[in-house]
C-alpha cells in the first residue's frame, strides 16, 4: 500500500519535477540530461525506507510535501554540483568543435549494457524482503532501518544505546541478511 501511494505521487509530480530539472540542467549547460538527472534522483529516492518516504509525503508545508522539497533539492544538487552523485557518475567528455563527427568511421560495437539502477533496485528489494522475513526484536528492526534504509548515522541516534551497541546490533542483522541471501534462501 505504501509503495503504491509513493509511486502514484511520483507519477503525479513527475512532469513538474522534470520541468524543474530542465531549468537547472539548462543553467549549467546540460539541458538534454534533465531526464537522466531526475531519474537518478528518483532511483536514489526509491532505495529509501517506505515509511520514511510516507512521513515526508504526509508532512505538508506551504501546499507542498516534504517529499517535494527533498526531490527538488536533490535535482538542483545533482544538476549543479560537480561532486554530486549524478555528475561524478556521468562526467562529461570534452568534445572538439572543429571535428565533423559525421565523417568519422566509427565501428559499431555491441556491448552488454548493464542496467545498474535496475540491479541496485532489485538488490534493495531482496534485502528488504530478507529483512522483513527475519524474526527480529523491535530495537534491532529500528536500528537496521535507521542505518541501512534511512542512511542515518548512529552519532545522530536518539536513544539510550551506545554507538558500540548500535553497531553490534546492526552488524548482526546485516550478517544474517547476507547469509540468507548467499544461501539462496530468498529469491
Amino acid at each position: 500500500m505504501a509503495d503504491t501511494e509513493i509511486n502514484n505521487y511520483i507519477a503525479k509530480r513527475y512532469a513538474r519535477w522534470l520541468d524543474y530539472a530542465i531549468y537547472h540542467c539548462g543553467i549549467v549547460g546540460i539541458a538534454d540530461e534533465a531526464n537522466d538527472v531526475l531519474n537518478e534522483v528518483l532511483c536514489s529516492l526509491l532505495t529509501k525506507d517506505s515509511e520514511y518516504l510516507l512521513r515526508m509525503l504526509h508532512s505538508r508545508k506551504n501546499g507542498y510535501t516534504e517529499l517535494d522539497f527533498f526531490v527538488l533539492k536533490m535535482i538542483k544538487l545533482n544538476a549543479t554540483s560537480p561532486t554530486s552523485p549524478y555528475q561524478s557518475r556521468y562526467k562529461q567528455f570534452p568534445t572538439d568543435e572543429n571535428v565533423d563527427y559525421m565523417e568519422l568511421d566509427i565501428e559499431d560495437i555491441t556491448d552488454d549494457i548493464q542496467d545498474r539502477s535496475g540491479d541496485i533496485l532489485c538488490k534493495m528489494h531482496q534485502v528488504r524482503r530478507a529483512f522483513e522475513e527475519l524474526d527480529l526484536s523491535p530495537l534491532a528492526k529500528r536500528v537496521f532501518k535507521y542505518r541501512f534504509f534511512d542512511g542515518c548515522n548512529f552519532s545522530d541516534w536518539e536513544g539510550e544505546e551506545t554507538q558500540k551497541q548500535l553497531y553490534e546490533i546492526y552488524n548482526k542483522v546485516l550478517f544474517t541478511i547476507k547469509n540468507k541471501l548467499k544461501g539462496g534462501l530468498l529469491m
